[in-house]
């Protein structure tokens, strides 16, 4: 018999000699946010070919990687422009104790402990990193923060006429390693605030808050963390924060985007070579209903509950990178519910789809094809394709069943020899009753009904064109345009009852009553013009200044589309037109 303490132990032990090989004593094995900032520079560092490989597939990555990045594009710092050096510079300084071990270009505000802090600083300095509390020596590493946060904003138009909204949002972030292998990091935020919820509900992160929803309360709050282990090319993680995975020009990733609530997961990468692999097992949720019920025999008092099963989700990606040439990868997906954490998409490695076929076949399971290209110089292309369950007699055809998403993006740099510029195109298209299943109502590809995916719902398509400017390290200017299309399913405008259906929401699988053929963009056709224009100044370290104008318009028709109508409503096109802006200044302290 196996003594599994004994092979754990040995695991353990394993992993931790191959980290000794890998890891120097200062290595900072904790993430970086999947939205840091740095994460824009890298990227535009490798389309530049300044950096010939840049693995972002699935994020977030250790400060560790970032390092080893950055010190590769200080190595070429020859070719950058003026501004990209100064921004180098500026990151350089960031990741100092990360590169050198040392904290010379540290501020603490409040205390400094630890046999490495020598050099560390008081008060503030421009220029300087600043930290409230600092401690690091050999075993120990913390940075810690005092994050606030003022953000005022005003729609008007259609969709609310005139209101406006505040928050004053604080709360601390806090990371560090422990013996140079186990990262840690975590971030606690409350928001109180101000005028329009329903305002503030259009926020994609806000709105992800569960306080937000809670009606006699005024404020917001947020929550994650992660531990990290870091063993060199093989690393293994646990935590709640926002993971992206997937190939994508403007963030809109097809596995896992920024559209749900973070989630809780668990997580392994290895690097070796060539090759790449990813895992992880996340704990999503299921759709949300309420349960009434009366207190004692009172029939005119009674109270609800909220119901939502527990979901979950689980992918594995293999990839092969060519430095300088090109990235390609496949991955399997699978969301499960109705029963506890499934061991067998626990394993690492096993092929999904067999999987699921011995437990019953009873998960909806996905793949997934991506691929992204640098040999072009200055310019990147991508490009990702999914599959809704492989039918290999109807692909290709106009059945139904034959579900699939695809993505292309280009990705410019110093477009026309425009220095400190980026240009982006993206499309993304999704057929009908693509992300629903129709074994199990909670077996979908959403959480909370949100989709993982991209933003792009069933049964549309999507066009988005952007361009960042950087006139200085510390000013960076963004405009984009969406322009969108969807086939929603005919509704009774009285009952609110699904009248017909063309497999454009994620939460309604195909029926028996529905056609077996499917028609792109049928049903009431919905078309999306976004623009925004959005200005972040860092005017000094630890402050930031960030200016969002947008306009929003939505247009669909009205009147024939219901088949319930007599024809008492005249047919034509209702539009909804909103102005919105906002304007927010953080600080670190």
């Amino acid at each position: 018999m196996v003594n599994m303490k004994r092979v754990c132990c040995i695991a353990v032990l394993l992993v931790w000699a191959l980290g000794s090989i890998h890891a120097p004593a200062f290595s900072q094995a904790e993430n970086v946010p999947a939205h840091d900032p740095v994460m824009w520079f890298l990227k535009t560092m490798e389309v530049k070919g300044v950096l010939r490989s840049f693995d972002d597939v699935v994020l977030p990555i250790s400060r560790a990687a970032v390092a080893r990045y950055l010190t590769t594009i200080d190595a070429s710092r020859a070719v950058l422009s003026p501004v990209e050096r100064d921004r180098l510079d500026d990151l350089l300084s960031e990741y100092h104790y990360d590169l050198t071990g040392s904290v010379s270009r540290f501020d603490a505000l409040i205390s400094a402990s630890g046999d490495r802090v020598d050099s560390v600083g008081s008060g503030i300095h421009p220029g300087r990193e600043r930290v409230a509390v600092l401690h690091a020596d050999s075993a120990v590493t913390l940075f810690a923060n005092a994050l606030v946060s003022f953000d005022t904003r005003r729609i008007s138009g259609d969709a609310f006429g005139s209101q406006g909204a505040q928050y004053l949002e604080a709360g601390i972030r806090a990371r560090g390693t422990l013996l140079g292998h186990l990262g840690y990091s975590f971030r606690m935020t409350n928001a109180q605030f101000w005028g329009s919820r329903d305002l503030l509900f259009r926020d994609e992160r806000i709105a992800q808050s569960h306080a937000l929803g809670v009606g006699n309360i005024q404020n917001f709050d947020f929550a994650e963390g992660s531990v990290r282990y870091d063993a060199g090319f093989l690393s293994a993680q646990i935590g709640r924060d926002r993971v992206l995975w997937g190939n994508s020009v403007f963030g809109e990733k097809m596995v896992l985007s920024d559209h749900p609530r973070a989630f809780d997961y668990l997580r392994a990468d290895l690097t070796y070579g060539v090759f790449r692999y990813s895992f992880i097992h996340a704990w999503i949720l299921g759709t949300e209903s309420r349960v009434f019920f009366m207190i004692g025999n009172d029939s005119s008092t009674s109270h609800s509950e909220p119901v939502i099963s527990d979901k979950y989700f689980a992918a594995h990606r293999f990839g092969l990178s060519f430095p300088g040439i090109i990235d390609i990868g496949f991955q399997e997906m699978v969301v499960y519910s109705n029963r506890s954490v499934d061991l067998a998409y626990l394993t690492p490695l096993s092929l999904i789809e067999s999987t699921q076929r011995s437990r019953g076949e009873r998960d909806n399971v996905m793949w997934v094809f991506d691929l992204k290209t640098r040999f072009i110089p200055h310019v990147q292309l991508t490009g990702t394709i999914l599959y809704d369950d492989i039918n290999v007699p109807d692909m290709f055809s106009d059945l139904w069943t034959d579900r699939y998403a695809w993505q292309v993006g280009v990705h410019w740099a110093d477009p026309f020899t425009l220095p400190n510029t980026d240009l982006m195109v993206e499309y993304t298209r999704v057929e009908p009753y693509v992300f629903s299943h129709g074994r199990s109502r909670d077996d979908n590809f959403t959480s909370l009904g949100r989709i993982l995916g991209p933003g792009v719902g069933p049964n549309g398509d999507a066009w988005q064109i952007g361009v960042t400017f950087v006139p200085r390290w510390n000013l960076s200017i963004r405009g984009s345009v969406l322009l969108g299309r969807q086939g929603l399913n005919y509704v009774n405008p009285w009952t609110g009852e699904l009248d017909r259906n063309f497999g454009a929401d994620p939460l309604i699988p195909h029926r028996n009553e529905d056609p077996e053929r499917k028609v792109f963009l049928a049903g009431t056709l919905q078309k999306t013009l976004r623009t925004d224009v959005e200005a972040v100044w860092e005017p000094m370290n630890g402050l930031w200044i960030e200016g969002l104008y947008r306009f929003e318009s939505i247009r669909f028709p009205y009147g024939l589309h219901f088949f319930t109508l007599d024809g008492s409503l005249p047919a034509g096109w209702a539009d909804t037109r909103d102005h919105y802006g906002s304007l927010t200044i953080r600080m670190e302290l």
